[in-house]
């Protein structure tokens, strides 16, 4: 009883005014000869009030860790149980070589350096460059000083950590603070990228309105992601004649999961349709798009069958939807940016996953249920409908409705045998003349062409006597519908404009 008083009244006077509030990290670098550079982490903390600190460590975490002012277990191999006193002060340092990177170059993401300790994710964190080897400069969006809010625990695996002798960087205003471009090696790149970022992330910022702060892009990783203010490129992106397209959609699919709704199951086509209507939406808001070259994105989108283009033509059925429901008052604008008022009003990691936020914010926005439409073509492969005109006549989907190819016959059989096989009695080859067994000495034969015959040199049992041609249209009994994204045809310039400002949600 005595014991567990004693405990309890420790546990209250660490909670009082000295108590920092953060988790301090402090990162020093070292190199080793034709080896990646080596990082020594140490980490600062207030251990838990209950006399036990949990710690998830990073992967690759080479030696260590050490604590001081506690002793530490190890239930598993990820994982480190620190008890002390409660409320102890605590260090925790470990040593990591730095995955994929060069002697001179260190490229990493926050998942792969900082111990994490559970509970803590609303809690402020810092970092502090100690030591780099000489000639070395630094640059992370958890510096001091370069955002206009305050690093977090829950930041920290998007976090973007780059140094190196070789780094470059290239600064320009943007609304709300700065934009800092950085490559290895090529001052000229980290200008064109600065360049090429800076109006996208401005007009993401004037749609959003929740971008305070500077920023930081990079290039010179392997896949693209993005935290709360940075964004990572991956390397060959600035080889392209122009990665505005690529660049836009990475900029809107790192603002998704961090500002709308955490990962959900079966989501990530629909997150990746969003990202790229709002890529072309934002960039068409700020007159950084043609409204053509958005309808082309349309256009191609509705041709395909894999899930981020299903999920950009469900985005814009969803639009016309809201839009013709309200008599033209809302649309998916007023759907995302309630999303994100919701979401920001809980606590880092507590928030509603996107699906759920996405049905709530359209019930509660234009009273449309989702449900059906998600488990339809979400979960489902059905052909998402569309009217035939859109935003007030400035899209049409057009259908043409034409015969299906139909061989009539297995021409892949067939022509592997050299034979005839699997004729369909009453089908366009058997009206043609042509049975199983006959002998093929060559064809002229396009899959899916309906404008072209299909062409079959017979060759006959006897063979002093001459091939014998088949040839038929491919026309199958069932009609096929295909449907043609385009811009309405005949406009004036005034029409096109108002079209572009009607796709652009304004």
């Amino acid at each position: 009883m005595i014991r567990a008083f004693l405990i309890a009244a420790a546990a209250l006077m660490t909670m009082g005014a000295d108590r920092p509030s953060s988790v301090d990290y402090r990162l020093s670098v070292a190199t080793e000869a034709g080896g990646a550079p080596v990082l020594s982490v140490e980490m600062r903390l207030r251990g838990d009030a209950d006399g036990e600190t949990r710690i998830a460590l990073p992967k690759g975490a080479a030696s260590g860790p050490t604590v001081s002012g506690a002793a530490m277990t190890a239930p598993d191999t990820g994982h480190r149980l620190l008890q002390h006193r409660p409320g102890a002060r605590l260090t925790v340092r470990y040593r990591l070589r730095a995955p994929g990177a060069g002697p001179t170059v260190l490229a990493i993401t926050g998942n792969a350096v900082f111990a994490i300790p559970d509970g803590r994710a609303d809690q402020a964190a810092t970092l502090r460059w100690n030591r780099l080897p000489r000639g070395w400069r630094s640059l992370s969006d958890l510096d001091p000083g370069l955002t206009a809010w305050a690093p977090r625990v829950a930041d920290l695996d998007e976090a973007v950590l780059l140094a190196g002798p070789d780094l470059r960087i290239s600064e320009r205003g943007v609304p709300g603070g700065v934009l800092r471009a950085a490559v290895f090696g090529d001052a000229a790149g980290a200008a064109r990228l600065a360049d090429l970022t800076a109006p996208l992330l401005g007009a993401q910022r004037a749609f959003t309105g929740d971008g305070a702060g500077s920023f930081l892009v990079a290039a010179g990783f392997e896949a693209a992601s993005g935290g709360r203010g940075s964004l990572i490129l991956p390397s060959g992106i600035l080889t392209r004649s122009d990665p505005s397209d690529e660049i836009a959609q990475a900029l809107t699919r790192s603002w998704i999961p961090q500002r709308l709704g955490g990962p959900a199951s079966d989501a990530a086509g629909l997150m990746d349709g969003l990202a790229a209507f709002y890529a072309d939406r934002i960039r068409l808001r700020d007159g950084l798009l043609p409204y053509s070259a958005a309808v082309s994105t349309l256009a191609m989108a509705d041709t395909r069958r894999d899930a981020g283009s299903r999920g950009l033509i469900l985005a814009l059925k969803w639009d016309e939807d809201i839009r013709r429901k309200s008599a033209g008052k809302r649309d998916l604008d007023d759907v995302v940016l309630r999303m994100a008022d919701h979401y920001r009003r809980f606590p880092p990691g507590q928030g509603p996953d996107v699906i759920t936020g996405l049905i709530s914010a359209a019930w509660v926005t234009a009273e449309i249920d989702l449900r059906p439409d998600l488990a339809r073509y979400v979960q489902g492969s059905a052909t998402i409908p569309l009217p035939e005109t859109m935003f007030g006549g400035c899209l049409d989907a057009r259908v043409t409705v034409s015969p299906g190819f139909d061989a009539g016959f297995d021409a892949a059989g067939s022509f592997a045998a050299r034979t005839v096989r699997g004729v369909r009695r009453g089908g366009p080859a058997w009206n043609s003349g042509l049975r199983n067994g006959m002998k093929l000495e060559n064809w002229t034969f396009n899959a899916g062409d309906m404008n072209r015959e299909i062409e079959l040199n017979i060759r006959p049992a006897n063979k002093r006597a001459k091939p014998r041609k088949v040839r038929y249209w491919p026309y199958g009994d069932v009609d096929v519908e295909t449907r043609k994204l385009q811009m309405a045809v005949g406009l004036s310039d005034a029409a096109n404009a108002a079209c572009t400002r009607n796709i652009a949600g304004l």
